[in-house]
């Protein structure tokens, strides 16, 4: 039997970080979508939603797959955290 190799996800982000990933992804949509209001266009304004969307799915998956760790892996960050929070 085979068993799928478990991956640890550990974030290592703070306040500022959160609110500065925040505000460019409402940046992104005020950008994309003011283009058609500017325009007076509501079918460029249902395309930038769109690909709004599409962006953060994006973000989202790429993020997701590159803060994948192995359980030793994560321990090592873990462990690291612990000993600069000590510090």
């Amino acid at each position: 039997m085979s068993f799928k190799e478990t991956k640890v996800i550990v974030l290592k982000e703070n306040v500022w970080n959160s609110w500065a990933r925040d505000f460019g992804t409402f940046l992104t949509f005020a950008g994309l979508i003011s283009i058609g209001v500017y325009l007076e266009s509501s079918a460029l304004q249902w395309v930038g939603a769109i690909i709004g969307f599409i962006v953060i799915a994006c973000r989202s998956i790429s993020f997701i797959n590159n803060h994948k760790l192995t359980i030793s892996e994560a321990r090592k960050v873990l462990d690291e955290l612990e000993a600069s929070e000590a510090a």
